[in-house]
Order: structure tokens, then C-alpha cells, then sequence
């Protein structure tokens, strides 16, 4: 009898370590699974610094077109939106007082090595022919960034308030941006400001707070917003750009909801960002923005680069479009900049063609074209 007591505990013994070496449960797999599909879509933000996570890029529908001829006539650097304002309510904590000034933009390096030019000689001085270049910077503090400093070259900005350590020696002139409504983002934001940072001359409004996977705003709380954490900083000197819109059509009339409910909000150019193909497209999609608004335009984004399923551009086609877009910005007088997407070693997700640095860190062919305004 006891030794048949002791069969059946040393079996139960088996049975409850067979259980326990089973299958995971479904719930933790499909977690993995997610996260693994999740991290293939992060967009560029995977090539940024990690503040500037949220920057993942996403798809860009067609852009609407314009028949109108690009206007030659200079456009005031600053106007006011004339509609009612729309009272609404943010998250934002309140604005900290600040009394800095904006920093005069730092002079200019010599030009990098590298083929030169055939567009205008570059002064140095933003939004003037030959100096409209900037740098959507994806690198952080790589000392790489003094390979892409050439006259041609003014200002580079990283979707956040941390300039490169170099970028003064260099002689960037750094735009910080209000990345979105997102406290941390205000309060990195503001500290910034307050502490006067080494910032240049411009701040940049929301990123693409038309799309869902960015800052993700309607226009009237992001009205209240620039009016409490934007708007004071004019007082301080700095130019503000508009919040960038993305290349979705729906871009403007966000826009024109967005000036309508800012009712005296000071806005001195017009960001957007631009994911096509083509360089016809490229001119009605400025032109349009230009003239809804008669603002500036700074160009702070964009690539050849198809997100609606069709063929890519080649390589020569890139490089045909890259030096007729730079031949557009430097001969029209309202485009103010120029930042190709992007200076990074990766570019998630947008054709490879199109980038701008090699893994070593110094410029591409394509890098050299941009950075020595070569057309």
C-alpha cells in the first residue's frame, strides 16, 4: 500500500512540472507581436534623438495643385489673421515669464569641400538668394555637422530645442520648435526660451498637427496655444513660422481655421512640409500656400519620395528634381528655406535615394548638390 502511495505522488510530482514548462500565454505573444509591427512604423523618428520621438514620419496624400504663376513680389515678414478669434481650452500649463532676448544670428564658415555652386552665391544671410538652405538635422551633437556649413547653408533644427553643440561655432542660426501640445514638449520649450539657450532668430510652430501620428491638433487649440507659449516670444525678438503642415490637402484649410481663430496672432512665414513626386507638383503645392495666405514660405520638409503606392524616382530623377527645387527656392522671392528631409543616416521608410549623408557621416553626391546650392 505505501509503495503504491508513492507511485501516485511521485506521477502528480511529473504532471505539475510538465504544467508549468507550457505553451506562454496568447495575450503575451500578441503583445511581442504588436511591438515588433509597431517598431517597423516609427517613421524617421527612429534616426532622432530620443526627445524627438514623436516625429515619426507618415504617409502624405497628394497635394492639391494651383494654376496661378508664383508671385515676384516680396512679402511683409509679418501679418496679422483678421478673422474672430475662437475661445478655446488646451492642456498647456501656464506660459513662465521670460525677459531673454532672441540671439543675433551667428556669422558664417567658409564653404565645406565639395563641388561649388552654380546658383547664386550665398551671402550668409536667411532668405536671401544663395542663403536658403537649412538642415533638418537628425544627428545630435555628431561632430559630422561641420561637413554641412557652407554659406548656402544658415539654419538647422531638430523637431526640439537641442541644438548641436557645434552648431554656433559652426554658424547655424538653431530655430527651436514647439514640437505639440505635450507638456513635456511645452516645458522643454520654455525653459529654452527663458534660459536663452544659444537660439537663433526663428521659432517654428506644431509639427503637422493636420495628421493624426503627429502633433495631432485641430486649429483652434492650437490657436490657444501659440497664443499662450508662441506668441509672447515675438516681444522677444524672434520671428515665428506658422505650424508646419503636412502634405495632406487637408493642410489648408486647417490653416485658414488656424489664422481665423489666432485673431492678432503674429505669424511671419509659412511652414510646410511636402512627400511627392515631381517638380510641377511641387511648384503648384508652394504657390497654392503662398498665395491662400501671402505669407513667406519656408520649405522645412521634403523629399522625392512616392507614400501613395505608385513607382519611386530614380536617382537622376532625384537628382533633376533636387537642383530644380533649389533653382525654384533661390529665384522666387517669397520662398525664405529650404530643408531636404533629411541629414541622417537612416531614413525610415523614404527612398534611399534621396539621402543626404553617408554612414561615415559627410554628404552624399546628392548632400554636396544641396549644401553648395548646386543647380
Amino acid at each position: 500500500m505505501a509503495s503504491k502511495l508513492l507511485n501516485l505522488v511521485a506521477l502528480s510530482s511529473l504532471a505539475i512540472m510538465a504544467c508549468s514548462f507550457g505553451a506562454a500565454p496568447a495575450n503575451a505573444l500578441s503583445h511581442a507581436h504588436m511591438q515588433q509591427i509597431n517598431n517597423r512604423h516609427l517613421g524617421h523618428a527612429a534616426s532622432l534623438p530620443k526627445k524627438k520621438r514623436d516625429t515619426k514620419r507618415c504617409k502624405a496624400r497628394p497635394s492639391t495643385t494651383s494654376s496661378a504663376a508664383p508671385s515676384t513680389t516680396p512679402q511683409t515678414s509679418s501679418v496679422k489673421a483678421q478673422a474672430a478669434a475662437v475661445t478655446t481650452t488646451t492642456k498647456a500649463p501656464a506660459a513662465p515669464t521670460t525677459t531673454t532676448k532672441a540671439a543675433a544670428p551667428a556669422t558664417t564658415t567658409k564653404a565645406s569641400s565639395g563641388s561649388s555652386g552654380s546658383g547664386a552665391a550665398g551671402s550668409g544671410k536667411f532668405g536671401q538668394k544663395g542663403s536658403k538652405i537649412c538642415l533638418a538635422w537628425g544627428d545630435g551633437n555628431d561632430p559630422s555637422l561641420s561637413q554641412f556649413k557652407t554659406d548656402h547653408v544658415v539654419g538647422i533644427y531638430d523637431w526640439g530645442v537641442d541644438k548641436p553643440s557645434n552648431a554656433d561655432k559652426l554658424g547655424f542660426d538653431f530655430w527651436p520648435m514647439l514640437w505639440g501640445d505635450a507638456d513635456d514638449k511645452i516645458s522643454e520649450f520654455e525653459s529654452a526660451i527663458a534660459n536663452n539657450a544659444g537660439l537663433g532668430t526663428i521659432i517654428l510652430g506644431f509639427n503637422e498637427p493636420n495628421e493624426q501620428g503627429q502633433s495631432n491638433m485641430d486649429p483652434q487649440t492650437a490657436a490657444a496655444l501659440w497664443k499662450q507659449h508662441i506668441q509672447p516670444k515675438a516681444a522677444l525678438g524672434y520671428k515665428l513660422a506658422s505650424p508646419a503642415m503636412s502634405s495632406r490637402p487637408n493642410g489648408h484649410q486647417w490653416m485658414k481655421d488656424f489664422m481665423a481663430a489666432c485673431d492678432g496672432c503674429t505669424v511671419d512665414y509659412q511652414a510646410v512640409h511636402w512627400y511627392d513626386i515631381g517638380i510641377d507638383t511641387l511648384k503648384s503645392y508652394l504657390t497654392q500656400y503662398h498665395n491662400e495666405l501671402g505669407l513667406p514660405i519656408m520649405l522645412t520638409e521634403f523629399a522625392d519620395q512616392n507614400f501613395n503606392g505608385g513607382a519611386q524616382a530614380s536617382s537622376g530623377e532625384i537628382f533633376s528634381f533636387m537642383g530644380q527645387a533649389l533653382e525654384f527656392v533661390d529665384n522666387t522671392d517669397w520662398m525664405v528655406a529650404a530643408c531636404p528631409f533629411g541629414v541622417m543616416h537612416d531614413l525610415q521608410g523614404v527612398n534611399t535615394l534621396n539621402l543626404l549623408q553617408k554612414s561615415d557621416g559627410s554628404p552624399t553626391d546628392l548632400g554636396f548638390v544641396v549644401i553648395n546650392n548646386n543647380y
